[in-house]
């Protein structure tokens, strides 16, 4: 069983490298997340300002904050010195958390997310499940306090 693990976090390594791959909103997230954390010191930090050193579009991160917001990531301050900051100690919040935020669950294949018309006769149901907690776990563990 030791080595099936070792085989599995290396081929989760493989797997993850070369095809799986997060979509703009998962990459987007994390990058004016780390802005936010790294620029905020507890007062609100405007899109505008964080679309202009992220170089990405305003109305992007505005969708983007809208999930974060409603997952309790991020809480937004309103008036002319308002923004955008951090819910919870940058400590507390994973990378795991603004992805799944953004983009939902984690599945590398459809058999992952729930029952399958083949779960009887298919025999890699559970590599993609591993894999996939695997993938979770990793996210979980690096949270934005040590990316800042």
């Amino acid at each position: 069983m030791r080595g099936f693990m070792l085989f599995l976090d290396n081929f989760a390594q493989v797997y993850y490298y070369y095809f799986m791959r997060l979509t703009t909103k998962g990459e987007y997230a994390v990058r004016a997340i780390l802005d936010l954390a790294a620029t905020s010191k507890g007062e609100p930090v405007q899109i505008k300002d964080i679309a202009s050193r992220e170089k990405i579009s305003k109305s992007y991160i505005e969708q983007l904050f809208n999930k974060l917001r409603k997952s309790g990531i991020i809480k937004s301050i309103r008036g002319p010195q308002g923004g955008y900051v951090l819910a919870r100690s940058a400590k507390k919040t994973t990378i795991g958390d603004v992805i799944r935020s953004v983009e939902g669950p984690v599945f590398l294949a459809i058999c992952a997310s729930g029952p399958c018309e083949r779960s009887c006769v298919c025999r890699s149901s559970k590599l993609w499940k591993k894999l996939g907690i695997k993938i979770e776990a990793a996210l979980d563990s690096v949270n934005i306090g040590e990316l800042i």
